[in-house]
Order: structure tokens, then C-alpha cells, then sequence
């Protein structure tokens, strides 16, 4: 009984992790690598073992835990792919919009002759996201489920977005049940829709994400610090530009602006929606607004929406909006750390007017355009043209759907478990050892670091 990971691994992306047992091997999530040129070279590997896969277990939907799965299918795969109901919706917009983004960048790379390869090809294709699709198998929450003779899977509520899952896998050996969880992303009980996660169950050994393992979020109100931005910006009959994730955070935002319309506490002002993949998110929150994952006092709501939203679907009416120049009005559009997407263009409309302003919702890594603004730069390029930053940039850092270290260790507290071995992962190297300096001091716990295709036989510890 073997661990071996392949991502994720003194890194934040890519997660992959191998398990090989005496009878058969299985993937726990297969994601993409984000990041610089040299990480992203990375997903260009070809798995030389996809024929030894026995089948594939998808803890959520997010791209750094699924979007390498079309690869996959390229390669040869033909077995299942296992999942939740709710994440295998998730999948079917998200990977077939990631293959297209591959599909259009190598399109555009052969135009303009600027790729070292003659053709530059896609990482994947839409037809390779529509076979890997086609092999998913769903299973819901808290239900056992056979894989094999020598397997059982279940899948627990994380908390994270809709459908994340931590996975228990049930493993029968000579010498008894030995039982794996792997945490996947967690949340925590500030999320503004979701439940918090389920309580963790007993296990042998924990592999447990580690992403602000040296952080703390703020524990101030989301709601509170948004209603001021949108006051300031709104009362000058300014735009409100909110660059957002299109799964999970969107939703957060729109309740969120929903809340503060009908307190009163802002203008009752449109909402515009441009993005398609937050659209078809919105209908898949819409469809499972379920007791089990969404927040009471949520499900108490006729919409989680604000009545004045609108959505904009084609290019024309994006481009169309950014011609409204006499209104107060709230945009939300993807990408959330402005690197992509019609966004791009709205802040382009708008950065130049100091009545307007941009407000973002998620972390910015270093050296992404949403990084630039927050740290207070006055000029920004964008499709290679500059922009004097006029209009304010504000940051609201209560948003994160990922568990602190303090959330992480209260869990573990709440839960009560004993495994003989935590294996930290999906963390930077400053997060996986603050976070394995206090579980050792906090618990009574063995604590070690996955690195990079690392392996971990279990049989003998």
C-alpha cells in the first residue's frame, strides 16, 4: 500500500496523488498546474502508468484538482472517473470551458507564429473533455460505495464549493481495514452560503491540505466591508467593477450585494453579470440549493440573487456596457485575479475615472494585474496599453473559501481523530511547516511533508 504524489506537493496546483495497491492502483484527483512557464511546462508530461489506473477519485471541481483529467483521455484512459453529484456538474462546464481556452490559445498561438512548436497544439481538446465526461460515475455524500473487492469509497462534506468532498477510502489488507482521508480543500464556518465541513472520521493515516497553513483569514464581516466600498463608490454615481471566480465566489458576491439592496444599505442599482461560465454556475447553485450543504438562514431566501441582476450573453452586449457612462451601476465579471476575460475590458472602460472602482474579492498572487493594483501602482498595461489607475482599488480578504491554520486545527480538535500519520500537502513550503510545527505541538500527532513524487508505503509504519 503506496502513496505517491505526483502534484500538489510543495505546491499549490496540480493535485495528483497515487495510490498502489497489491491488486490494483487508483488516482485521487488529477489537476492542472498553475502558474509560471516552468509549472505550467509541467502538465505537458505524458502519465506513463494511465493503462495501470484502475479508476479515479475527484474530491471538488476546482481545475487545480480536475483540469488535467481531458489529458487523461488523450492518453488512453478508459476508466471511471468517481464524484459527486454536485461536482460532476461543476466538471461538465468547467473542463469543457478549459479545453476551449487550450483549444482558442494554440488557434491564436499559429496566428500570430509566436509558439516554439509548428503547430502549436492544445494542451487538450473540447472532444477530450467531452470523452472524460462521458466516464464519470456519481456517488452521493456519507454512501459507502464498493469499488473493488479490496476497496470502499465515501465522501464527506468539505465545505469548500458546492459538491467538495473529503474522502475516506476503506482499504481491506491481511492484516484488517485500513482506512485513508484525503482532505481535499476545506472550508470553514464563515463561508457566506455553505455549511461548514463534516467532522472528519477516523482514519489510519490523513492526508491534509496545508494552503494557509501560516495564515489567518480576518475574521471581520464580508458583508460589512463590501457595503462600505459599494457606498463609496456607488454615492458618486460611480461603476462598481468586481473581477470574481466564477465558481463559489460569484455566488458568495451576489447574495452578498442581494443583502445589502434589500437592507437598504446601498442603492438599489443594476447588477450586471458578464461572464458565461458564472452564468451556468449561478444555474447549477440554483439547482441545488439543498439543506444539506447551503446555510439556513440562505435557504430562507425566495433568490439568492438580487432582483436587479441582469446577465449579459453575448460579446455585443458586453461591449455594449461598457458604453453606459451616466449610471451607478455593479459589474461582475471573471477572471478574479484579472488575467483573462471579459473583465479585462470593463476595467479597461473604467480605470481612468476616479468616480469608478475596482474592488476585488479574491487572494492576488504576486505579479498577477490584481497584485499591481493593490499594491497602489498608478499605471496598468493591459492588452499592451497603458492606463493611468485612477479610479480606487479596494480588496475585500474575508472571502476565502479555504480553511486558516486556526480553522484546520479546530476541526481536527472537533473531530476527535488518532491517525498514525498526517501527510501534509497543497501548500507552499513556508505554509506545510508552520502548519506541521503547530500540529506536532498541539497534538499528539506524527506530522510529515509530501514532496514532489514523494512516496509513502504505508504497510510498514
Amino acid at each position: 500500500m503506496k502513496l505517491t504524489f505526483l502534484g500538489a506537493a510543495q505546491g499549490v496546483t496540480g493535485s495528483k496523488t497515487l495510490l498502489e495497491l497489491e491488486h490494483e492502483n487508483y488516482l485521487i484527483d488529477y489537476g492542472l498546474f498553475q502558474g509560471g512557464s516552468k509549472v505550467r511546462a509541467m502538465n505537458w508530461n505524458v502519465f506513463q502508468r494511465v493503462n495501470d489506473i484502475t479508476a479515479i477519485f475527484l474530491t471538488h471541481a476546482h481545475i487545480d484538482h480536475s483540469g488535467l483529467l481531458p489529458r487523461l483521455a488523450s492518453q488512453g484512459y478508459e476508466g471511471k472517473i468517481y464524484s459527486t453529484p454536485e461536482t460532476f456538474e461543476l466538471c461538465k462546464i468547467l473542463l469543457m470551458d478549459s479545453a476551449k481556452i487550450h483549444q482558442e490559445d494554440a488557434e491564436y498561438a499559429n496566428k500570430k507564429k509566436f509558439s516554439r512548436h509548428s503547430p502549436a497544439l492544445p494542451l487538450y481538446t473540447e472532444k477530450d473533455a467531452e470523452k472524460i465526461l462521458s466516464q464519470f460515475e456519481t456517488v452521493e455524500f456519507n454512501q459507502a460505495t464498493e469499488i473493488s473487492p479490496h476497496l470502499t469509497i465515501e465522501f464527506f462534506w468539505a465545505g469548500h464549493i458546492l459538491g467538495a468532498s473529503f474522502l475516506k477510502l476503506t482499504i481491506q489488507t491481511d492484516n484488517g481495514p485500513k482506512k485513508i482521508v484525503f482532505s481535499g480543500d476545506i472550508g470553514h464556518d464563515r463561508n457566506v452560503l455553505l455549511k461548514k465541513p463534516s467532522l472528519l472520521c477516523e482514519c489510519d493515516f490523513l492526508v491534509l491540505e496545508s494552503t494557509y497553513g501560516d495564515r489567518l483569514h480576518p475574521r471581520t464581516s464580508p458583508e460589512n466591508v463590501l457595503e462600505l466600498f459599494l457606498r463609496t463608490i456607488l454615492k458618486r454615481d460611480g461603476v462598481a467593477v468586481i473581477p470574481s471566480f466564477s465558481v463559489g465566489r460569484t455566488q458568495d458576491i451576489l447574495y452578498l450585494i442581494k443583502k445589502l439592496i434589500d437592507k437598504g444599505l446601498i442603492p438599489s442599482v443594476p447588477v450586471y453579470l458578464d461572464s458565461p461560465l458564472s452564468r451556468k454556475a449561478n444555474s447549477i447553485f440554483k439547482r441545488n440549493l439543498d439543506e444539506n450543504f447551503i446555510k439556513a438562514d440562505v435557504l430562507t431566501e425566495k433568490s439568492i440573487f438580487p432582483s436587479t441582476l441582469m446577465e449579459i450573453e453575448t460579446v455585443r452586449d458586453s461591449k455594449n456596457l461598457n458604453e453606459l457612462k451616466s449610471q451607478a451601476m455593479i459589474i461582475v465579471s471573471a477572471s478574479g485575479m484579472l488575467d483573462g476575460g471579459r473583465v479585462v475590458h470593463h476595467v479597461k472602460s473604467r480605470i481612468e475615472d476616479k468616480k469608478n472602482g475596482i474592488i476585488f474579492v479574491g487572494y492576488q498572487p504576486e505579479g498577477t494585474k490584481g497584485r499591481i493594483l493593490i499594491n497602489g501602482e498608478k499605471k496598468l498595461r493591459l492588452h499592451k496599453e497603458d492606463f493611468r489607475v485612477e479610479a480606487d482599488i479596494f480588496y475585500v480578504d474575508a472571502l476565502s473559501a479555504h480553511a486558516d491554520y486556526l480553522d484546520t486545527i479546530g476541526w481536527l480538535k472537533e473531530s476527535k481523530i488518532n491517525p498514525r500519520l498526517i501527510i501534509l500537502n497543497h501548500g507552499e513550503h513556508r505554509s506545510l511547516s508552520n502548519l506541521k510545527t503547530l500540529l506536532e505541538s498541539e497534538f499528539d500527532y506524527k506530522v510529515t511533508i509530501a514532496d514532489f513524487n514523494e512516496s509513502f508505503t504505508l504497510d510498514s509504519i
